[in-house]
């Protein structure tokens, strides 16, 4: 029996990502159905690029114009592979629909994010309409496209990848916060304004200046084109003091990710837009206690499995945090309910999604009868 082919079309494959997460694991999955599964992309990170021929990731230009295998279109943003997808008459095609975060957020920031979601706004739904199938990764993902008239996307929620986190955690990482006394406040995220960072930089100076004067906060992330917003926020952490007790990170490589999240006291999100939010599922999987704002999707990623706030008052989130790091009954209800919420994320339950998501192929039917 022939085995039919399911590419991916992704704008960037990046290191830690999770919409190239995603695409790594669903290639994975791909390949065990039967299917051939190549990644396209524009941008690859120099990780993946010295493996690019075995991961069967290639540049989007060497995708036949006239293929007729199924394609999946990554879609967050305005990018030259909307034009790409678009120009694929013969193929199947499948639309992951990973949000687009408004525009407003970005201005005064960087004009070309505000073009590319412009733009990504303007062409989503004729590609919605162009596509065979529609799958959001959260239910206020699909709850977009049903307010854009597109009300059959089907939900298909990130997972939580074990070759991912196959790599012991960086133990001189871990061992530098559990050496030293104090709350360990970790964010883990791009630094991007619809993030609010500023939130935790406020709600942490209480903490550290009223609370616990040996607290730090760990922010993990990059601010590649939002240098300008990050440097707000590091003038921020200037203005009230707090240049000792909070860290930069930047760029962390997956051990050293992994010693904040196992290592940490307590997680900390204030984002007022995620369409998913990868980093507080991790932070569960991880058994660090969550405390977010109840916004966007993040009431439907975190469940129960973490404590949601739905107003921003600073002082007393700075409160919430010292109580949920100190108190250990309630840390204990929260890790176990944290672990909870993610045995529904797990890698075996995505790939049993996947395989209902793409039956239909020939393929697929063969690998399902012998499974």
């Amino acid at each position: 029996m022939k085995t039919r082919a399911i590419h991916q079309l992704l704008h960037t494959l990046s290191y830690g990502d999770a919409i190239s997460g995603e695409a790594l694991a669903l290639q994975r999955c791909l390949k065990s159905l039967g299917f051939e599964s190549e990644i396209f992309a524009i941008n690859v990170h120099p990780v993946y690029k010295k493996d690019a021929a075995s991961l069967g990731v290639r540049d989007y230009r060497t995708l036949p114009h006239d293929t007729d295998a199924g394609v999946i279109l990554h879609y967050s943003l305005g990018s030259p592979l909307n034009a790409v997808y678009r120009a694929l008459s013969r193929a199947e095609r499948t639309l992951v629909y990973h949000n687009l975060t408004p525009a407003d957020w970005f201005r005064g920031v960087n004009p070309r994010i505000v073009r590319d979601i412009e733009q990504g706004m303007l062409e989503l739904p004729e590609l919605c309409r162009i596509s065979h199938q529609l799958i959001a990764d959260s239910a206020f993902n699909a709850g977009e496209l049903a307010a854009l008239g597109f009300s059959t996307a089907q939900v298909l929620e990130l997972p939580i990848d074990p070759l991912r986190w196959s790599e012991p955690r960086n133990d001189g990482i871990y061992s530098l916060l559990k050496s030293q006394p104090g709350i360990n406040v970790v964010h883990i995220g791009r630094l991007a304004p619809n993030k609010c960072i500023e939130d935790i930089i406020k709600a942490f100076y209480f903490l550290n200046r009223f609370i616990d004067k040996q607290s730090r906060l760990w922010l993990a992330g990059i601010d590649i084109d939002t240098e300008i917003y990050s440097f707000s926020l590091k003038r921020l952490v200037h203005s009230l003091g707090l240049e000792e007790h909070v860290i930069f990170a930047g760029c962390m490589a997956d051990s050293e990710l992994r010693a904040l999240y196992e290592a940490g006291s307590v997680y900390c999100c204030m984002s007022e837009h995620e369409g998913f939010c990868l980093p507080v599922v991790e932070a569960m999987h991880f058994g660090l206690p969550v405390v977010s704002f109840a916004s966007s999707a993040l009431p439907d990623t975190i469940g129960a499995g973490g404590i949601l706030v739905k107003e921003k008052r600073h002082a007393e989130i700075a409160e919430l945090l010292a109580e949920v790091s100190r108190n250990q009954e309630l840390r204990a209800s929260l890790i176990a309910a944290g672990k909870a919420r993610v045995a529904a994320l797990s890698y075996d339950i995505f790939s049993k999604q996947v395989q209902e998501l793409f039956r239909g192929s020939e393929a697929c039917v063969a690998a399902c009868a012998n499974t």
